[in-house]
């Protein structure tokens, strides 16, 4: 998925040497043409959707990633659409008084959904730890697809009660949450203090 962040048709890597990987995969070389050794070729990975959760983002998509964001900018760039979940939605204002923590603009993103804890059973950073036992609940349930079924429609219907209560244009629920499609810029409330990660509240 780098190659595809940076538009690129494949990436060129070198340590396989020795290795049947390329070979099992169908990869190709080509030689690099300041040194003239061979390198393999890694197909970009481009897929349609990327779905990821942040800590905060304004209603046209601007956001902010707390702690590691590496895979998350990648896939962010390398998708062709783009859904983000978050846990808070902040002024546009708040984003432009503090542009340098805003890791992923809002050209890149097809759609908003305020979805507090959304990353859970997993953690999201200065928000909440992971779900040790919710894991645990995942992993069995996918063993076999009958308790995947079950899982799911149990989160489902979790996630659906109470319904958000939706105002606006462009705006409709999804999965209990509130989805924001662009419509352009939007009125919200001016912000004030500098960004508080203490809190996901």
């Amino acid at each position: 998925m780098r190659a595809a962040s940076h538009g690129l048709p494949f990436e060129p890597i070198v340590g396989l040497d020795g290795s049947d990987i390329p070979a099992a995969s169908g990869f190709k070389t080509v030689k690099d043409p300041y040194t003239g050794q061979e390198v393999i070729c890694i197909p970009a990975i481009r897929p349609d959707w990327a779905i990821l959760h942040v800590q905060e983002v304004d209603p046209r998509g601007n956001a902010r990633i707390y702690g590691s964001a590496y895979w998350d900018l990648v896939m962010s760039r390398a998708a062709a659409k783009l859904i983000l979940t978050a846990e808070r939605v902040v002024a546009t204002e708040e984003m432009v008084r503090v542009p340098e923590l805003t890791r992923i603009p809002d050209f890149l993103v097809t759609a908003v959904v305020h979805a507090p804890e959304g990353a859970r059973p997993c953690s999201c950073h200065g928000c909440y730890g992971i779900d040790e036992a919710g894991m645990r609940a995942y992993l069995e349930a996918t063993e076999r697809p009958e308790t995947l079924r079950a899982y799911l429609k149990a989160m489902d219907a979790h996630l659906r009660e109470p319904a958000a209560a939706v105002k606006g244009r462009g705006v409709r629920t999804f999965g209990g949450s509130e989805v924001r499609k662009f419509k352009g810029p939007e009125s919200t409330p001016e912000p004030s203090g500098r960004p508080d990660r203490s809190s996901c509240s």
